[in-house]
């Protein structure tokens, strides 16, 4: 009887997807799909544009279409360097090297190229230490206004990389002597850009807060086959940058492993001779443009849910797109709460001056958890509330609710209404 239960379950679902249709394998179906047709291309360039983050920016960005443009990095021109190990060119192709990716994937450098003069050195490889590559890659850098740096990783399955499946790390520093790379162009006086393509977070806190730092760093992660173009887009300026992080950066390697779901002892305290402060916090995200929050408050609970209402307004010169995150934590609880946690959030496009009014409908399950008997529960008392950008804002608006108590159920509403007008 259970054997048949998951065999039915399992043919269900593939009847709703359609999979046991007889068509899908009729004689007269096409001899070759188009597995990268205009619109999934649409799809991959628009997930790529929205998901990479700006952590950092002194004036560099925009890049001015004027300016004469030095790419250079082991990632600028290379399409594995967009793909994560599981890509079929880094999964299955790493084994056929003279097999062609079959697809069209425009690399940083190509993507910069046609909206740039663009020159161009690799510098150095993604690991090893030969640095043979820096005297061209600097004065490559001196002799332009600009250069775009792009580091990180090549992912690969079981040592073919560094990252992915079967490849650990000792150390959360970039590998081999990129982070050197990235300093000697610093070096030169020529504003640096400094583009991510990891598949982990890394220890960047001397590219983003130190003496020497590059003018702006992104953080693109594994973009896609239309990343190369989305990340061309944001640094011409074409579009403005909303990705926000979703995890904590950390400061080094040696901070105590939270998250930013962290109980209160997770942070700076006289209990730890380390900093465990991310160097950018979860849901942190720049853009061209700045918002403020104002007119903040929460209804009541009525019935299992209350309302938070607030109103974001672009300040600044450019539209853009804000991420606007509602926060809450538990001030006192049976057992150990995070000191905020994410309850919902909402894309907010605003042009320059707009202000628009955004309301959460939030189900008191939000804040359900597994007490000590394991039971799912929402636990009467009070609960604070806050909208910012990220979970680290600091914030003054923030408002106490009392929550009822009681167990949690499978047919209870989960997830957070948002109504932006």
């Amino acid at each position: 009887d259970l054997l048949d239960r998951a065999v039915t379950r399992l043919l269900a679902q593939k009847e709703e997807l359609g999979l046991l249709e007889p068509d899908a394998f009729a004689a007269d179906a096409p001899a070759e799909i188009d597995l990268d047709t205009p619109r999934h291309r649409d799809v991959a360039r628009r997930l790529a544009e929205e998901s990479v983050v700006l952590l950092s920016n002194d004036g560099a960005l925009p890049i001015a279409s004027s300016s004469r443009v030095a790419v250079i990095g082991p990632n600028a021109d290379r399409t594995a360097a967009l793909q994560g190990c599981y890509s079929f060119q880094n999964h299955v192709l790493a084994d056929h090297p003279d097999t062609p990716v079959g697809i069209e994937i425009p690399t940083v450098r190509e993507a910069l190229a046609a909206v740039h003069d663009v020159t161009f050195a690799y510098g150095c490889e993604v690991e090893g230490d030969d640095r043979s590559g820096f005297a061209d890659a600097r004065a490559l850098a001196a002799a332009s206004d600009v250069a775009v740096v792009v580091v990180g990783d090549q992912a690969g399955l079981f040592g073919r990389g560094t990252v992915g499946e079967g490849n650990d790390v000792e150390s959360l520093d970039l590998p081999g002597v990129q982070r050197e790379l990235v300093e000697a162009l610093v070096a030169t006086g020529t504003p640096v850009v400094m583009v991510l393509l990891t598949g982990r977070p890394y220890a960047i806190d001397w590219a983003l807060d130190g003496p020497a730092r590059p003018a702006a760093v992104l953080q693109a992660f594994f973009p896609g086959e239309e990343g190369g173009t989305a990340i061309a887009r944001i640094l011409s300026g074409s579009i403005a940058p909303s990705g926000r992080l979703p995890l904590s950066l950390p400061r080094s390697a040696g901070a105590q492993p939270y998250g930013y779901l962290r109980p209160i002892l997770g942070g700076p305290s006289g209990v730890t001779s380390t900093d465990p402060t991310p160097v950018r916090p979860f849901g942190f995200g720049l853009t061209y443009t700045s918002f403020a929050y104002s007119e903040f408050s929460c209804g009541a609970v009525e019935g299992d849910a209350f309302s938070a209402t607030l109103t974001v307004t672009n300040t600044g010169g450019t539209a853009a797109t804000e991420t606007v995150q509602l926060y809450g934590h538990d001030v006192a609880a049976s057992i150990t709460r995070p000191v905020a946690q994410l309850l919902g959030y909402a894309r907010v496009d605003l042009a320059p001056g707009e202000s628009r009014t955004v309301t959460f409908d939030v189900p008191i399950t939000r804040f359900a958890f597994s007490d000590r008997r394991m039971r799912r529960i929402v636990e009467a008392g009070e609960v604070e509330v806050w909208a910012g950008s990220d979970a680290a804002t600091e914030v003054t608006d923030r408002v106490s609710i009392e929550l009822p108590g009681r167990e949690v159920t499978s047919s209870d509403r989960r997830i957070v209404g948002v109504q932006v007008e």
